[in-house]
């Protein structure tokens, strides 16, 4: 069955990132994207392009990333799921699936993004968690880290934790809440969580925030060397970044 015009529908899809490159489709190797795209043609006996809501590097985790397709195909939209989870790869599975109209777009119809860093805080990495969580073997103080982050709540600009190569023209972002908090136990590690929701995020500017508060953890940073840092809009002089595979997009507003 097929219609006159295109059908638009957005999906919610979760994945590890483990094994891809990252979520868009690349050259230099399997990507979300292109798994999706993948199922999506075998699925509904087309080609279809798939719009993300956010672009996720090598390693980084989703649990509610919202992509789009149009298609000429009648598969009704609650269908999508079960369809395309029997062809995809298991690292990637579709939650939900709504028509939408034409005007949607993931990415610039989005209000704000929620991505949440893990952090396994033990003397000794647990092996079950090192695909989801970052280690960090010494102590870390949460108290200074819920302290630092404030400085980095509010509209800033944040072109001092944004790595090189992105394509972005302005770095000025409105950070909603920043917070930290343990999680329970979880395969034995006792994990800690930072939770971030802003209106757009810069590249890498998660894990290079991450890395300030693992700083401020440790007693080498605070809320006023984090100003002082945004302030001088120099990457250079900031912290490492955190590791990619603590990070996940936990939700897309709209």
């Amino acid at each position: 069955m097929t219609n006159d015009q295109p059908r638009f529908i957005a999906f919610v899809v979760a994945y590890d990132g483990t094994g891809f490159c990252g979520s868009q489709r690349q050259m230099n190797g399997r990507s979300v994207q292109g798994e999706l795209e993948r199922a999506l043609q075998m699925v509904l006996k087309h080609p279809a392009t798939i719009l993300m809501a956010g672009r996720t590097d090598a390693g980084v985790h989703a649990t509610g990333q919202v992509c789009r397709f149009a298609t000429d195909n009648g598969i009704p939209s609650e269908r999508v799921p079960l369809a395309l989870n029997r062809v995809l790869d298991r690292a990637v599975r579709v939650q939900s699936a709504r028509e939408v109209d034409q005007n949607f777009h993931p990415r610039y119809s989005a209000k704000s993004r929620i991505y949440r860093y893990t952090i396994d805080n033990t003397p000794i990495m647990n092996p079950l968690t090192q695909r989801i969580a970052g280690h960090v073997r010494d102590p870390l103080n949460v108290a200074a880290m819920q302290q630092a982050a404030q400085a980095f709540v509010g509209e800033h600009d944040f072109a001092a934790w944004q790595s090189s190569g992105s394509p972005a023209k302005g770095t000025v972002r409105c950070v909603r809440h920043l917070k930290i908090r343990r999680r329970r136990e979880v395969f034995g590690s006792a994990l800690l969580e930072v939770e971030i929701e802003a209106n757009a995020f810069l590249y890498q500017m998660v894990r290079n925030i991450v890395g300030a508060l693992l700083q401020a953890g440790h007693g080498k940073l605070d809320a006023a060397a984090i100003e002082r840092l945004t302030q001088g809009r120099d990457r250079t002089q900031c912290p490492p970044p955190a590791p990619p595979q603590g990070l996940c997009l936990v939700k897309v507003k709209y």
